[in-house]
Formats: C-alpha cells, sequence, structure tokens
C-alpha cells in the first residue's frame, strides 16, 4: 500500500511540474513576443512604446490639454532682469506665449493646484532658443536661478509645418493629415497626445548619416508636443 502511494504522489508531483513548466515557457513566449513586437515598431518607424515611453512622457495632467483664446487680448510683451537668484515665479494673461531667457535655464508650468504641467531647458547657451506654449491665467511658471533675464512674448497663431519646442494644436498649428517627420541636426522627442487614449512618442536623430524619419498621422483635437529639440519639419505625404 506504501509503495502504492508513493507512486501516486511522484506521479501527481510531476504532472503539477510540467504544468508549471508550461505556465512558464507560455510566459515568457508571451514576453518574449511582446519585447519582439516593440523592437520591430521602433525599427520600423522609431516610435517608443511600452514602459519605456510611458517613463520618457511621465504622467500626462488633463490641463494640458487646455486650448486657451488664442486672440491674446491683454496679452503683453514682458522682459527683464531676474530679480533673484533663486528664479521667478510669475502669472500671465491668458493668451499664447514664447518663452525664453538668457543665458539658460528650466522654464516649468504649472496648473492652478501646483500641478507641473510640462519642462524645457531653454536658453542662447543651453536648451532650446524657446518654448511656445498656451498659458491660461490660472496657471504659473516658473524660470530657475539659471536665467539672468527672461522675455515673454505674445505669438499668433499660424499653421506651419516647421513646429518648434512646445505645445501645438491640430487644426490650429498645423493642418491634420499625414506627415514624415525630421531635424536637420540635434535629439528630440515628438510627442501625439490625444484625451482618453495613450499618447504616441517619436525619437528624433539629427544628421546625414544618422538622421531618422518618421511616420505621423495627425488628426483634429490632438496636442503635439516638441520637446528637447529647436524645430522638428512635418513633410506632407503625397497620396
Amino acid at each position: 500500500m506504501k509503495n502504492i502511494m508513493e507512486k501516486r504522489f511522484n506521479a501527481k508531483g510531476i504532472l503539477i511540474g510540467i504544468f508549471i513548466c508550461m505556465l512558464f515557457l507560455s510566459g515568457c513566449h508571451n514576453l518574449q513576443g511582446k519585447k519582439s513586437e516593440m523592437i520591430s515598431v521602433y525599427a520600423d518607424n522609431y516610435e517608443i512604446t511600452g514602459t519605456t515611453r510611458d517613463e520618457i512622457i511621465g504622467k500626462i495632467h488633463p490641463a494640458i490639454f487646455t486650448t486657451v483664446d488664442r486672440s491674446n487680448t491683454g496679452a503683453t510683451r514682458k522682459y527683464g532682469p531676474m530679480p533673484t537668484k533663486k528664479g521667478a515665479k510669475v502669472t500671465l494673461e491668458t493668451g499664447r506665449y514664447a518663452l525664453t531667457g538668457y543665458p539658460s535655464g528650466n522654464i516649468y508650468v504649472y496648473d492652478e493646484d501646483d500641478n507641473l504641467l510640462f519642462r524645457e531647458i531653454v536658453g542662447e547657451k543651453v536648451g532650446m532658443p524657446t518654448l511656445t506654449a498656451d498659458i491660461d491665467s490660472s496657471f504659473s511658471i516658473v524660470f530657475d536661478g539659471g536665467y539672468n533675464t527672461v522675455t515673454i512674448l505674445p505669438v499668433k497663431t499660424e499653421l506651419s509645418t516647421e513646429l518648434t519646442a512646445g505645445i501645438w494644436d491640430v487644426g490650429l498649428d498645423i493642418e491634420p493629415g499625414n506627415y514624415t517627420i525630421s531635424i536637420p541636426y540635434g535629439y528630440g522627442f515628438v510627442q501625439i497626445l490625444e484625451e482618453g487614449k495613450d499618447p504616441q512618442l517619436f525619437e528624433l536623430m539629427g544628421g546625414e548619416l544618422t538622421g531618422s524619419q518618421s511616420q505621423v498621422q495627425l488628426k483634429e483635437g490632438q496636442k503635439v508636443r516638441v520637446t528637447k529639440v529647436s524645430m522638428v519639419k512635418f513633410e506632407p505625404l503625397i497620396e
């Protein structure tokens, strides 16, 4: 009887072991499949997906989708020295602005509850020449202590296929459509943001030998964020 029980126990253990191995191998296969798919997407179009995309973009606050009145009524040019070595916090009339400073530093934009919406390194010495975005009167802008002077310029809304660092509205700043995107030099990213949907992230590399090109589809109402690069060219695809 004892031998029979031992045989049944051993057989049961073997079956459980086989089952666990099958689950493990199945899981490895699924992970390898997902990884292979992500590599293929990147190789074909320089699109970063999955957790890597989420880590680079970070949390997208709903206020980033704010589109203000572009008439710039009440928006005025501001220029002046940095009042403190620690930086300065300013609020503006609602409008669309280009923000910059000298020599270089960080520009942070916060909502009314002090949640960070976005940040960019901007200036003549390091970073992007300007940061362009819709600024609601409830937002606050922080220029850090890297600046000696800051400049705030209201900007007109014009359709273009060359977008500088900042946040742009499809339908207002660039026409909806299919494009090839590229940069003449440098390195940076284009984010395509749409409420209720996963963002898209494209890596951009400039240069004759190392330059990249990606194909993107822009739809009315989406936001395009250009970050860490001075300017991106959007070349319409001929259908």
